[in-house]
């Protein structure tokens, strides 16, 4: 198995692990809910009913089971974090340090790519403003007026174009 697949198994076992633990949350996943219902109290000759009123998820998981599984992938996952560790502590670079520049480099090309990619922009709003003025008799009276909105980029594509 290589760093890649190692660190793809780990975060399965992490999602899995976080599954576990979201079920056991739940309480109605982890009690069982009875009503009981005295009628007869209520009208003689009528029976008395329990009923199972839980409302558990269609998975239904055996807790007991469940908690048992969680353990034993959480020392999977210990077992495989300190493997990726002696692996990555027997490398002639620092993998986290460059995974991190990686992640900085792509979003900065994403950027570059958005940047690349706009353009400049003219648009006419018909009546996009209102203004108000006094008319002969002295009443606030509103007027509309077209707005021109321009948009001009700053920068160099051309620069930007070669930089991606």
């Amino acid at each position: 198995m290589n760093l890649k697949e190692a660190f793809q198994a780990q975060n399965k076992l992490s999602e899995l692990m976080t599954h576990i633990t979201r079920y056991l949350s739940a309480a109605d996943n982890v009690m069982t809910v009875t009503e009981k219902h005295f009628r007869s109290k209520a009208l003689e000759g009528q029976k008395d009913e329990s009923m199972d009123v839980s409302r558990k998820d269609e998975e239904g998981f055996d807790v007991g089971r469940l908690l048992v599984i969680w353990e034993e992938l959480m020392e999977e996952r210990d077992r495989l974090g300190a493997a990726i560790g002696k692996a990555k502590a027997g490398m002639n670079f620092n993998l986290d340090a460059a995974v991190d520049g990686n992640k900085s480099r792509r979003a900065f090309l994403v950027m570059l790519q958005g940047l690349a990619n706009r353009k400049s922009t003219h648009e006419l709003q018909k009546g996009g403003g209102t203004g108000y003025v006094f008319n002969n008799e002295g009443n606030q009276t509103p007027y509309r007026y077209d707005i021109e909105r321009i948009m001009t980029i700053d920068y160099d594509r051309n620069k930007v174009r070669a930089m991606v």
